[in-house]
C-alpha cells in the first residue's frame, strides 16, 4: 500500500554546494550521500549543488545561489578551487554575498573531508576557518565551522575510494559530523 509521503519539515530547502563529494560521487546509491542522510535524520527538503570538478565560487553561481529561497546554506567546494590564491579570493566573498542577501540565514561553511592534511591542505582550511572566524568577530551568530576532522572522526582515513571522494562510510561520518550542527540550528 503506497501512501502520500509526510511533508518535509522545512518550509524552505537546505541548499549545498561544492565538489563531487557534495554531487554525491562514490556513494552506492543517491540515499547514502551525507545530504540524503541528514535529510532522512530529520525529514529536511534539500538541494544539492554539487559539481565533479566545477564548483568554483564562480561570480554567476553566488549571484543565483544568493537569490535562492533557503532555510539553511551548506557549502564546501576546496577540492574544486583551483589555487590556494583562488580559494582565499573567492571563500569569503561567497560568505559575504550570501550573509548580505540573508542576513539571519545559518550558514554552514566545512573544509575538505580528510583525516590527514599535507600542508597546501592546512592553509586552505585555514583559509576557510578564518572565513568562519571573520563572521564571527563581527558578531555573527548564525554561522557554523566544520573541520573536515570531524567529518572523517567516523571513518578517519578509512572512509574513502581514492583518498578524496567517501565510500557509505565516509558518508555516514559526514552526516553524523552534520547532524550535531543541524541539532543546533532552528530550521523552519
Amino acid at each position: 500500500l503506497l501512501k502520500e509521503a509526510e511533508p518535509y519539515k522545512n518550509k524552505k530547502p537546505i541548499v549545498y554546494y561544492g565538489s563531487s563529494i557534495t554531487q554525491g560521487a562514490c556513494a552506492s546509491r543517491p540515499g547514502m550521500s551525507y545530504q540524503a542522510i541528514v535529510s532522512r535524520t530529520f525529514n529536511y527538503d534539500f538541494i544539492n549543488l554539487g559539481f565533479a570538478g566545477n564548483a568554483k565560487a564562480e561570480d554567476e553561481m553566488i549571484e543565483y545561489i544568493k537569490n535562492l529561497d533557503m532555510s539553511v546554506f551548506v557549502y564546501d567546494y576546496d577540492h574544486n578551487a583551483p589555487s590556494v590564491e583562488h580559494l582565499k579570493t573567492t571563500h569569503e566573498k561567497m560568505f559575504k554575498a550570501i550573509r548580505k542577501k540573508h542576513p539571519l540565514l545559518p550558514v554552514i561553511i566545512m573544509s575538505r573531508p580528510k583525516w590527514f592534511l599535507d600542508d597546501e591542505e592546512k592553509v586552505r582550511r585555514n583559509i576557510i576557518e578564518t572565513t568562519y572566524r571573520n563572521a564571527v568577530s563581527v558578531g555573527d551568530k548564525n554561522i557554523y565551522f566544520v573541520d573536515g576532522e570531524a567529518l572523517t572522526e567516523l571513518c578517519q582515513d578509512s572512509g574513502t575510494v581514492d583518498n578524496t571522494h567517501p565510500t557509505d562510510f565516509g558518508f555516514a561520518s559526514m552526516a553524523k559530523a552534520l547532524i550535531k550542527v543541524f541539532s543546533k540550528i532552528n530550521i523552519e
